[in-house]
């Protein structure tokens, strides 16, 4: 038997070995590594940075409208790390800033996505309408977005193997991929008390790694409706402008028919000016004959009146004459002799 550990039958108890220390002195000597290793671990200060950058990112995204919530939780995980950090517990600064990062960038993500989502059905709503207005039917259409992946009960485990093996994001989101595969396998290895910060920081990741990888498929849905409204836009172009072609080709014509019917109206009013000053110039001459017979019929007749009051006045002086002859023969009977 070991005399280090033997047996007293007085005092009834295994005695201790000598190498050994008594229980409180190893509890003391326990604590005072511990603390003497948080003080020994170096400021997060590149966690802390990659923190500040991510909440700064997500508001940027407009995270505060799309995502208030997980916005919300990032700025006050962020606070803590900075206030753990002024306090020097380095530990705790560093749990607080890389859940602060993890959430600011699921907040980002969630706001890209809503934003996204936004856009696909502005723009799927303007293809509808296109097409309800050009009347095209080729029954090609593109699918809508799918929906959000919800884990529900699932652990970040089986999320990530789920989203590992689904074929619509084969390749998509490798880095959240990678960064999500790095949490989880850190939650695999957490001690207890360190396990729920790191199964929230893992399920985070998982969920930024999904919502990634259907940012990114959207993104490509969202292109390929884009080329078939570009495609739209260009028929109604088209097609706008062939009505502006008829158009103005009616115009045209339009125009070409009042043309002809002015210059109809004008040769019928120039035939017109021509016939009435034809019909003028005709009354005028007939007017300046019927004149000129008037005055050759008045100067005649003013000559026969002129002649007659001759002859009146001929007759008068012949009877004159003959008067006075009468009375001379009537005094003298005997007629004188002409020499």
């Amino acid at each position: 038997m070991n005399g280090s550990f033997a047996y007293s039958p007085a005092r009834r108890q295994w005695r201790l070995p000598r190498f050994a220390a008594p229980r409180p002195a190893w509890a003391l000597l326990a604590a005072t590594l511990l603390l003497s290793a948080c003080a020994t671990l170096p400021p997060p200060t590149a966690e802390l940075s990659a923190a500040e950058q991510a909440v700064m990112a997500a508001g940027d995204a407009d995270a505060a409208q799309y995502a208030p919530d997980t916005y919300d939780s990032a700025r006050a995980e962020l606070q803590q790390a900075q206030a753990a950090m002024a306090a020097g517990d380095m530990a705790r600064a560093r749990a607080a800033a890389l859940a602060a990062a993890a959430a600011g960038d699921l907040a980002r993500e969630q706001s890209r996505a809503a934003a996204l989502d936004h856009q696909y059905a502005q723009r799927r709503d303007e293809v509808a309408r296109l097409r309800a207005q050009l009347g095209v039917d080729d029954g090609a259409d593109v699918p809508g977005p799918p929906a959000r992946a919800d884990g529900g009960a699932m652990g970040p485990e089986l999320r990530l193997q789920a989203l590992e093996t689904d074929p619509r994001y084969a390749g998509l989101g490798a880095f959240e991929r990678l960064r999500a595969q790095q949490a989880v396998q850190a939650l695999a290895a957490a001690r207890t008390r360190d396990r729920p910060a790191a199964l929230v920081l893992a399920s985070r990741r998982v969920e930024i790694a999904e919502l990634a990888a259907r940012r990114e498929l959207v993104e490509r849905a969202l292109l390929r409706l884009e080329q078939v409204r570009a495609d739209l836009l260009v028929e109604a172009s088209r097609r706008e402008a062939e009505r502006a072609r008829q158009e103005a080709e009616r115009l045209r014509l339009q125009a070409q028919i009042q043309a002809e019917e002015a210059e109809r109206l004008r040769a019928a009013a120039e035939a017109e000016a021509a016939a009435r000053q034809q019909a003028e110039e005709i009354i005028l001459d007939v007017g300046g004959k019927e004149a000129r017979r008037l005055k050759a019929a008045r100067q005649r007749e003013a000559e026969l009146a002129r002649q007659e009051a001759a002859l009146l006045e001929a007759q008068k002086a012949a009877a004159a004459a003959a008067g006075d002859a009468g009375d001379e023969a009537s005094d003298d009977p005997k007629p004188k002799q002409k020499k």
